[in-house]
């Protein structure tokens, strides 16, 4: 009797280790799976109800009980929901909730009206796109520091009051930035030693 060659033995093997994968495929109720889709869905439906409803009291308090759950599915329901509210409130929960989960910020300046010179110097100093690294997150003060020390650093970080941030690195950059509806933060980045303003962005989601 002659012996299976290994990588015969490891196919039949392969085989029969799926074959009961098949025959468990063919007995799933999909009527039953569809049932258990729609009934999660409804549930998050009903949610995202209350984050962009009239009640501006109840979105902040349903707000705070989905981030409170660390359920990573249901904080990133709330914030694009409450990205898109209506409230300011709440609105800006969602702003800082979505700063400070990042561990980067990357910063885009627009660069369509920028004639050779200007877009030479764009070059020369931080470039059209620019990556910064979060170093340290100060939540009392809604402080996002650049460089990492022990304390919010005011020339070094981000910082957000409101629907607004405003973004300092001493002696490379200043910028100012609001929150449109898109959900899109929207400003001018100035370079402090030539003292050009350029408009700029920074995407959240």
């Amino acid at each position: 009797m002659k012996f299976l060659h290994w990588t015969q033995v490891f196919f039949i093997a392969a085989v029969c280790s799926f074959l009961p994968l098949f025959a468990s495929a063919e007995d799933i109720d999909i009527d039953a799976l569809l049932l258990k889709i729609d009934e999660k869905s409804g549930r998050y439906d009903q949610l995202i109800e209350i984050l962009q409803g009239p009640n501006a009291t109840r979105a902040l308090a349903a707000f705070d009980v989905m981030i409170d759950t660390n359920d990573k599915t249901l904080r990133e329901t709330a914030i694009s929901a409450a990205i898109a509210a209506t409230d300011e409130r709440l609105r800006a929960r969602a702003l800082w909730e979505t700063l400070v989960q990042k561990d980067t910020v990357t910063l885009s300046i627009e660069t369509a009206e920028l004639d050779n010179e200007a877009k030479t110097d764009l070059d020369k100093w931080i470039g059209p796109v620019s990556t910064w690294a979060i170093t340290a997150r100060f939540p009392e003060t809604q402080c996002l520091n650049l460089n990492d020390t022990a304390r919010c650093s005011p020339n070094q970080s981000f910082s957000v009051s409101g629907l607004q941030v405003d973004l300092r690195y001493a002696g490379r950059m200043e910028g100012r930035f609001s929150l449109n509806e898109e959900g899109v933060l929207v400003g001018e980045i100035t370079n402090p030693r030539s003292k050009a303003v350029f408009p700029a962005s920074i995407v959240l989601r």
